[in-house]
């Protein structure tokens, strides 16, 4: 989902697994998801990072060496309530459920890890923390609901179309990154035919209604958000 993604972008994730193949792994998997993702293979390399970097989410193993990732999760509740925690375990142990579930954890999964399912995991993070990190500021004051799909201008808001609010997250999503007159297509046109006209008019109704020149356009290549 491209508001979940919009979202997690802005999200700092640490991943403590003492496997280095799936750490690894991970890493290929979700990097890319967020703003950064530090890797951790054992719970006092991951405290290190915690008093380093701002964490938003954790997805740990339970077994590891010396302390095991419930042990870990129950050092953290003891200080920090805030960091969203998930459970990733080669077990199914009703003693784990039953420590992870007093924990206050977003997600307990089996491995090997699945993607679908952590999915629904991240999507109860979004939920619980998503409402403070909502809004996308374009400019000072211009900022973007990602979730209510709302514009506000010198706060006031200003109506956006479906297809406005569709180029605006993708521009966001980009994050100053060229967008391609394909990628526009593919998103915005998915079951119908870009005309030239029709992009043309679709850039100039949201450029007008941002009320910045912000909408960048390189030659032969796209558009891009100057945020």
């Amino acid at each position: 989902m491209l508001n979940n993604a919009l979202i997690l972008k802005k999200l700092n994730l640490l991943f403590v697994e003492d496997n280095i193949a799936t750490c690894a792994d991970a890493y290929n998997l979700l990097s890319g998801f967020f703003n950064a993702m530090y890797l951790a293979h054992d719970v006092e390399n991951a405290l290190k990072t915690l008093s380093n970097e701002h964490i938003d989410i954790i997805i740990t193993d339970i077994q590891m060496p010396s302390v095991d990732g419930l042990c870990f999760i129950e050092q953290l509740r003891q200080c920090n309530n805030q960091t969203s925690v998930i459970i990733l375990s080669a077990f199914t142990n009703t003693e784990y459920l039953l420590r992870a579930t007093n924990l206050q954890i977003d997600g307990y999964m089996t491995k090997p890890l699945n993607f679908k399912k952590l999915n629904i995991a991240l999507e109860n993070v979004v939920k619980r923390i998503g409402t403070r990190l909502n809004f996308i500021q374009i400019k000072p004051d211009v900022r973007y609901d990602i979730t209510q799909k709302r514009l506000f201008v010198a706060n006031e808001e200003v109506s956006l179309g479906r297809k406005e609010c569709l180029l605006l997250e993708l521009f966001i999503s980009s994050q100053n990154k060229t967008v391609s007159k394909s990628e526009i297509n593919q998103v915005i046109w998915a079951n119908e035919e870009m005309t030239d006209s029709a992009l043309k008019n679709l850039l100039g109704e949201l450029r007008k209604k941002l009320r910045y020149d912000v909408i960048k356009n390189q030659p032969a290549r796209g558009w891009y958000l100057e945020m």
